[in-house]
């Protein structure tokens, strides 16, 4: 096996990546951008990664450069390193012998999130590991000791002013990476506990006066998030093709090439009343772009829950989770949690239960794995119910 060092290359194919080797010329065997592809030479962009053995591990380094100059100049140092050791200079280790330093850790972590999952998800996790290398002392992996995770990281995301839940959270993106370089000092129990939220859904009185306060894009996509029960990215990445008007449906599927996957994989087809089926066409008249909800720039656009939110507080509504029970305005602005896209898809299953749709199928509409997730909203509805009151005022009636 050749333990000297080498380089490769990070390239995107389709909507994954993948390490091609680079092409060099016949003549004069120098390094080009090119990378070898089904038999030919292909431009795919990407970046150069530095490969070789230490102490009898595999090491890899993104150099995070397509630049061939840079490159070789990057090569040679390493090859040089190498050399010394051979010849037995001594040469200071780095990370420590035998051992893995925790930001090459990170990096190949995150590589292998980027190439298998979706692009918030790599960005959670890119957010997680930052804090953890920021508040862990220690340079290597094996360094690591509970201490560094339940004071340091724990702490750090206390200071930060997060809710328990999204510690638990973060907590949780932390454990599958030391679970990945086999590090046991934590596990998912010793997560940060958190009370579990309860059902919210609007009210018809509050879905009324919200739309009378947007323009006809928010009114729109506020319609869109309701009567299809999309999460955001989905309706972020939402094409015109998307909707199937001759059936008025709405095809939830994964795009590889703009890089979108749907959440556990499993496509789904929800049916859309004939009013948001009319205003589409109508819509659709006036747009020439392929995203039903695209940013300024063209591309799809994260921020569509922020629309929503800013709706609610240019509109001066009082959600009454933000200021109790003064009677005044929300003061939370856009960071208002009761104008959120979940309560969107809470208030639309609850709405199809109470109409008498099945729960097996809302589920599929919801796109729910366990029907257990479901069944929350079906005892949502039960407890909230008349007949439920009914049943209540009957077993005390007698007192």
């Amino acid at each position: 096996m050749n333990r000297r060092a080498n380089l490769t290359k990070l390239v995107k194919i389709g909507n994954k990546w993948t390490y091609r080797r680079p092409v060099y010329t016949k003549k004069t065997g120098m390094l080009t951008s090119r990378v070898r592809h089904n038999g030919k030479d292909a431009e795919l962009g990407g970046s150069f990664v530095l490969r070789w053995y230490e102490n009898g591990h595999r090491r890899r380094r993104n150099l995070r450069t397509g630049d061939t100059l840079v490159a070789i100049s990057e090569l040679r140092k390493l090859q040089k390193l190498q050399e010394a050791r051979a010849d037995g200079v001594p040469v200071a280790e780095s990370p420590q012998p035998g051992k893995q330093s925790l930001r090459q850790a990170v990096e190949e972590f995150l590589e292998e999130v980027r190439v298998n999952k979706a692009k918030k998800t790599w960005q959670a996790f890119k957010q997680v590991l930052e804090t953890f290398v920021a508040a862990c002392p220690h340079a290597t992996v094996e360094g690591i000791t509970r201490r560094d995770v339940m004071v340091h990281f724990v702490g750090a995301l206390q200071d930060q002013g997060l809710s328990d839940r999204t510690q638990f959270h973060r907590f949780a993106c932390l454990v599958s990476f030391l679970k990945a370089n086999k590090c046991t000092v934590v596990a998912l129990k010793d997560a940060p506990d958190y009370t579990e939220t309860k059902i919210s859904v609007y009210t018809q009185d509050e879905l009324k006066a919200f739309f009378a306060a947007c323009d006809p894009d928010d009114r729109l996509l506020a319609k869109f998030l309701l009567f299809t029960g999309a999460r955001e990215q989905e309706a972020e990445y939402a094409e015109w093709t998307d909707i199937l008007f001759d059936k008025k449906i709405f095809h939830i599927h994964s795009k590889p090439k703009m890089g979108f996957k749907i959440k556990d994989r499993e496509e789904r087809r929800v049916p859309i009343p004939d009013s948001l089926v009319a205003e589409l066409k109508e819509v659709k008249k006036h747009r020439s772009h392929h995203l039903i909800f695209p940013a300024n720039c063209g591309r799809p656009d994260g921020h569509l829950i922020r629309r929503i939110k800013n709706v609610a507080y240019k509109a001066n509504f009082n959600c009454g989770k933000c200021v109790g029970r003064t009677g005044l305005k929300c003061s939370a602005g856009p960071t208002c949690k009761h104008w959120k896209e979940h309560t969107f898809r809470h208030t639309f299953a609850t709405m199809h239960l109470r109409a008498g749709v099945d729960v097996r199928t809302v589920q599929h509409w919801m796109g729910h794995s366990s029907l257990a997730t479901t069944m929350k909203y079906l005892d949502y509805l039960r407890a909230e119910s008349e007949r439920t009151r009914e049943k209540v005022n009957a077993t005390f009636a007698g007192l």
